[in-house]
């Protein structure tokens, strides 16, 4: 069956199938067993749904996902997961922006009333490795539906369960994220675009080259809002490196913490700028996450 990213030709989302060995003929998902079809260095085309962990979470629109690995026969976690084989494939998914098919099985909750049933296409938001209530880490991703739950509930009515209710949410929400440009020209104006961590003012024929960078991350599984108290402005590279917690900010006197070559030093904060301290909190939880 061919490697393939995006839709397959002749599948539409709720169509369902009696077996995962009649889903991989589709097309859609070849492994009989394995919950992620990827390659480490291409990325994952796909995963299935099936009820691996009790802590992940489906709202349809929604997913997080806890990757493989790290499980004895018994299926319990015994030993870190890694990035590596179908984890570091879905990393990449979420690094180069790809599309990733999800299925859903009989096992859970939203899944058909019996055998598989593809729900689409989905983006990876977020990606990180926490520890667990048993001190194992594990690799967690979280998945965002192309389409707006309500359109994607809609598509799958049909093939749920009797159990299923259909879910009442606020019309209120979007699936793109909205993102205010002016925030984001007013953070690198009020520093002149020079990076608070190193102060350095990246030059191009047009102007500068700075990020308006959230502190805590906007859309889920963040939710951090788009305002000026939670954000900085950063060069390219530590922006690169704050988005993946290699270091963090201390709240209480804005000291720069695990950063090659800034260990102890502390970032520029214009007496003009309120940072919320909670958001610096937050994005070094998650750096605690990482590095410990």
């Amino acid at each position: 069956m061919p490697f393939k990213f995006g839709s397959i030709e002749g599948v539409a989302k709720g169509d369902t199938f009696p077996s995962r060995k009649s889903l991989g003929e589709s097309g859609v998902h070849a492994p009989i067993q394995a919950g992620i079809w990827g390659r480490e260095k291409e990325g994952a085309c796909s995963i299935v749904l099936s009820g691996g962990y009790e802590n992940d979470i489906d709202d349809l629109d929604y997913i997080k996902y806890t990757g493989e690995g790290g499980l004895d026969s018994r299926k319990k976690l015994v030993r870190n997961q890694e990035f590596t084989r179908g984890n570091r494939a879905l990393q990449l998914s979420f690094e180069y922006n790809l599309p990733v098919r999800v299925s859903r099985g009989y096992q859970i909750p939203n899944g058909p009333t019996e055998g598989y049933r593809y729900d689409g296409l989905y983006y990876v938001s977020f990606v990180e490795r926490v520890r667990v209530d048993n001190g194992f880490f594990i690799c967690r991703f979280h998945l965002q539906s192309e389409d707006s739950f309500a359109d994607l509930e809609k598509k799958l009515l049909k093939t749920f369960k009797e159990s299923y209710s259909i879910t009442r949410r606020v019309a209120t929400s979007i699936s793109r994220i909205e993102r205010n440009v002016a925030l984001a020209e007013k953070i690198k104006d009020l520093y002149q675009n020079r990076c608070q961590v190193c102060g350095v003012h990246l030059k191009k024929p047009s102007g500068a080259i700075s990020v308006g960078a959230h502190i805590r991350g906007l859309g889920k599984p963040h939710d951090g809002p788009d305002s000026i108290q939670n954000m900085m402005c950063l060069c390219p590279n530590h922006h690169a490196q704050f988005d993946a917690f290699t270091f963090y900010i201390e709240p209480n006197n804005f000291e720069i913490v695990g950063l090659e070559g800034y260990e102890g030093k502390k970032i520029k904060v214009s007496a003009r700028h309120k940072i919320d301290r909670s958001f610096l909190n937050y994005h070094k939880g998650l750096c605690l996450d990482v590095i410990t």
